[in-house]
Order: structure tokens, then C-alpha cells, then sequence
């Protein structure tokens, strides 16, 4: 018997990664993901007013900006090469239907026209919920239907399909639904293919 080889224990794999990390010019060329400044989206938080630049306390680095500012933070991730902007709105004034969220002149829709204007090729992204917009910061409208309060999910899904047609009449590229209801991306999808946008 060979002792200088010594097999490797059952199940012992075959294929051993180490091989390819022992130095950082064999990691970069077995590297399986590699992340470009193109792949990477910007969230931006929008607020009406002009010349707003807010630092928010709870996540350091993030503002809240109106929208101008918002162009010129657009242009400037356009012009790094990132992949996208995500735009959340954060209305002046809030009700128990989430208005502002559904209005061609709300915040969002600002926004949405403000980074098209600063960048037309960037695509812009916008996150689709109402708890920022509503006075009772719940997703969707209040009801109770099963005799306790809830959240009324088909009524609801009827408001995020309007405001997604609002989100996209303004020129927003993707529509990112956070709301976590049931069949919105359905309701949503169907009210985009209904007012002619079907990309």
C-alpha cells in the first residue's frame, strides 16, 4: 500500500474551492460574481418643497430630498453608470385612502418626472405601497369585513392599480409593489395593460 497517498474520506468532495482562493489574482479570475456599478439601484426618498436636502436619523447616509435636488442626485448616479434609481414618496399631507399616492401632481409623480428630466435613459423605479400616504401608516384602506378592522385587500388592490397607472403615466419604468397584498401583482398588471402600458 501506497502511505504517501492517502484517499480521501468517503464523501469528501472532489472539487475543492480552496484551490481557487489561495491568491487574490486566481479569486479574480474564478470569481462568480462580480457586482458593477451598473447593477446597483439608488433609493431616493422625495418630499415636496425645493431645495430640501434632509438627513434621515435612522438610516445615516440617506436623505430626504425634494425634487429638485432629487434631479440632480439622478443625474449624478447616471453619470457613476448606476443600473437605476428607486424613488419613495413621502407626501405633505396623508389621508385614511392614501390621496397623494394616487394623484398625477402627488409627490411620487414629481418625482418620477423630476429623474426622467434629469435623466431620460435611467431607469427609474418606483415602490408601489400607501403606508407612507396614509394616516394610519397601514398598507391599504381600513375596513371589517370579517367583523374585526382589517385591511380591505380588494379595495385596496383597485388603489394600487390606479396609482401604478399614475406611476407609469408619469414615465416610471418599473413599478416595485411592497404592499403585500393578495393578487395585486395580478390587479396591477391588468390596470398597466389596460391603459396601453404593456411593457
Amino acid at each position: 500500500m501506497d502511505h504517501d497517498h492517502v484517499p480521501p474520506a468517503a464523501g469528501f468532495p472532489t472539487v475543492r474551492m480552496r484551490r481557487l482562493r489561495y491568491n487574490p489574482a486566481v479569486r479574480r479570475l474564478t470569481a462568480r460574481t462580480r457586482v458593477l456599478p451598473n447593477q446597483l439601484v439608488l433609493p431616493l426618498f422625495v418630499r415636496p418643497g425645493g431645495g430640501i436636502c434632509r438627513e434621515i436619523s435612522a438610516m445615516p447616509g440617506n436623505y430626504q430630498v425634494s425634487p429638485d435636488v432629487l434631479g440632480q442626485q439622478v443625474a449624478e448616479a447616471a453619470e457613476l453608470g448606476l443600473g437605476g434609481v428607486i424613488l419613495f414618496g413621502i407626501p405633505e399631507t396623508k389621508d385614511s385612502r392614501g390621496s397623494d399616492a394616487l394623484s398625477p401632481s402627488g409627490i411620487i409623480a414629481q418625482a418620477i418626472r423630476a429623474a426622467k428630466k434629469a435623466a431620460s435613459d435611467m431607469p427609474v423605479i418606483t415602490d408601489l405601497c400607501f403606508c407612507e400616504y396614509t394616516d394610519h401608516g397601514q398598507c391599504g384602506v381600513p375596513g371589517e369585513k370579517t367583523g374585526r378592522k382589517d385591511v380591505d385587500n380588494d379595495a385596496t388592490l383597485e388603489l394600487l392599480a390606479k396609482q401604478a397607472v399614475v406611476h407609469a403615466e408619469a414615465g416610471a419604468d418599473m413599478i416595485a409593489p411592497s404592499g403585500m397584498m393578495d393578487g395585486m401583482v395580478g390587479a396591477i398588471r391588468r390596470a398597466l395593460d389596460a391603459a396601453g402600458f404593456e411593457h
